[in-house]
């Protein structure tokens, strides 16, 4: 393989991972000029259905999963007999290996790391996917330290599936990750999202530990340690984890589903309070149905009671009339004011956006819209609401409504030989926003479609389509002297495009006037090419504060980002970057004096404000 060329496209260049059913290159992607990872199906499974179900089946989950913690598909084909699935290459290591190297990961750098990928699990299950497969080698970390999740070769989209586990098996793709499993996928039940939750949580286990929860002999003997026994602290193993820490994973390793994180985003928030509450107490578990039918039924008996001795006493006290006319008028009160502006939230899943949104106002409640690709409800019809039906709701708090924007699928045509405008067209009524034009030399007629990219056939509505067009030759006009906007009007006037617009002094030139273009007067060039210009700008007076901005950075691979109000309202971000734990001094002007305001956020928390005197 190494050395061939995929569909006439990708160089293989070198294996960089194997697994039972499929072996991972590294590649160059002629077209698009970049390196890229390409998963091919081992050639003794190609006649195999099963295996090329579950290999169909990864690349349908992968489809519909596009954020920056998970290892993103970027193409998926067959080259004779050949199946591959294109994907981004990630330059780095697995999870497992960084383990293996460093024996432990720093809880500080384990929580943030658990935390993307727990954004990764989040997005996949909001899109309708179970990984079902969640371990360190499935995870990688590039050279920057970002965490990436991939292999969704067993993931479950609608169709609930369960995993067998046969000691020996040479057909389950399971056993690999037995130390990984729920204990219900152990008992070869269903695996849903709160499944995924426990393998996080053991793959957190081992990266603070260095060692898995459980272990064994046999797989079998390990499945059953998931289902049977409880997990040791970690605090067993390491000082150097907190009574939080522990306690999070030691929820998300929970043997009954219902006792675990419901969702990743819940158990994401639980990690980062370990941070600011190290000492833990904030871990808790949802009540047994036991107890509440307990309580429930202890309430009933003492209303009862209660029941009894009012009776009693309205035998004997005719004043207890009048104070129950005062608790009934209390009461009344009380509903009144806990009800006035409010309303019960109708179902609105399955109605057309506006129709949705006038239900809501008829019952003086108010919406926000979100769009999203659906595959079940056709566009413009409400896929679901941030409130639940029936839920009484204050007027002035909005419904959330999350519209379909219709398939993310289209059938790319072949518009070689017609207009750019009729192929313009013909895809925007298919919901195509997204296009590139590049103009080239050829005979066609000008503005006839030569080539298009991608090929013709089933393409996502995100990814953008290049035409590349026949243009006609144009004449360099002379932009110097020119005002910016006069230039601009210039430039799209000759069918030109403005590009770049930098600022430089001449102290020879007016203000705002053209001093430099790229293209020199005169030059041919094709219709639709690019002119960038600089325009000459007076020197403006900077203020500065007294000393650099100090800020003091408590963890490693840190977002920082420092933004500034002026005083006169103005707002901008003066630094955005990723920083090691330490203090670092910010450099900062402004072209105002006076007072401004600084914010200073670090993963997305605001740490502090700081009044700057600018002089």
């Amino acid at each position: 393989m190494i050395g061939s060329v995929i569909s006439g496209r990708y160089v293989v260049q070198a294996i960089v991972g194997t697994g039972g059913m499929a072996v991972v290159y590294r590649a160059f992607d002629q077209k698009k000029n970049r390196i890229v990872a390409i998963k091919v199906l081992r050639p003794e499974y190609e006649s195999d259905e099963e295996f090329v179900r579950r290999f169909s089946r990864e690349a349908e989950a992968a489809s519909k999963v596009s954020h920056e913690n998970i290892v993103n598909m970027l193409d998926v084909g067959i080259d004779g007999d050949m199946r591959y699935i294109v994907m981004e290459y990630v330059d780095g290591q697995t999870l497992k290996e960084m383990i293996r190297q460093r024996g432990t990961i720093h809880p500080d750098t384990a929580i943030r790391m658990t935390i993307r990928i727990l954004a990764a699990v989040d997005h996949a299950h909001r899109n309708g996917i179970v990984h079902r497969d969640i371990k360190p080698q499935n995870i990688l970390v590039d050279n920057q330290g970002r965490v990436k999740v991939a292999d969704f070769g067993i993931a479950r989209l609608k169709a609930a599936q369960t995993t067998t586990l046969e000691e020996g098996s040479t057909t389950g793709s399971a056993l690999g990750s037995v130390h990984y499993f729920s204990p219900e996928q152990a008992r070869g039940q269903v695996a849903d999202e709160k499944s995924d939750l426990y393998s996080v949580g053991v793959v957190m286990y081992e990266m603070l530990t260095g060692q898995v929860p459980f272990d064994g002999e046999t797989s079998v003997s390990v499945a059953l340690k998931h289902v049977n026994e409880a997990p040791r602290s970690m605090r067993d193993h390491q000082e150097g984890i907190s009574k939080a820490l522990d306690e999070v994973v030691m929820r998300a390793l929970c043997k009954d589903p219902a006792k675990r994180y419901q969702t990743a985003a819940e158990m994401a928030a639980d990690l980062r309070k370990t941070i600011s509450h190290p000492e833990g107490g904030f871990v808790v578990y949802p009540r047994d149905p036991k107890d509440v039918d307990a309580q429930k039924q202890g309430k009933e008996e003492r209303r009862r009671q209660r029941d009894r001795e009012r009776r009693k006493l309205r035998r004997t006290m005719l004043v207890c009339l009048a104070i129950g006319a005062v608790l009934i008028l209390a009461a009344g009160a009380w509903y009144f004011a806990n009800t006035a502006n409010t309303y019960v939230v109708p179902d609105l899943v399955g109605q057309e956006q506006l129709l949705a949104q006038d239900a809501l106002e008829q019952l003086g409640g108010n919406s926000e819209v979100n769009y999203s690709y659906s595959e079940d409800y056709e566009e413009g019809i409400v896929i679901s609401q941030s409130r639940r039906a029936g839920a009484r709701l204050k007027q002035s708090v909005p419904v959330v409504l999350t519209v379909s924007r219709g398939t993310q699928w289209y059938y790319l045509e072949d518009f070689v030989g017609q207009s750019l405008e009729d192929a313009s067209d013909a895809l925007r009524a298919q919901g195509v926003e997204s296009m590139d034009v590049n103009y080239i030399q050829s005979d066609a007629p000008v503005g006839t479609v030569v080539s298009v990219s991608p090929q013709p056939g089933r393409q996502s509505k995100d990814e953008p389509v290049i035409f590349s067009v026949s243009g006609q030759r144009i004449l360099m006009p002379s932009l110097i002297g020119f005002e910016l906007e006069d230039a601009r009007k210039l430039i799209e006037a000759e069918g030109l495009q403005l590009g770049t617009v930098t600022e430089s002094e001449a102290v020879d030139a007016l203000p705002n006037t053209v001093i430099d273009q790229s293209e020199a007067e005169g030059a041919e060039l094709l219709a639709g090419a690019v002119v960038d210009i600089t325009v000459n700008q007076a020197r403006q007076t900077l203020y500065y504060p007294i000393s650099k901005l100090s800020v003091v950075v408590p963890l490693n691979v840190s977002d920082v980002q420092l933004v500034m109000v002026t005083p006169s309202g103005v707002t901008r971000e003066v630094y955005h970057g990723v920083l090691n734990a330490g203090t670092y001094r910010i450099a900062l002007d402004s072209e105002e004096a006076g007072q401004h305001t600084v914010s200073i956020t670090m993963d997305g928390v605001l740490m502090e404000r700081r009044v700057v005197n600018f002089e």
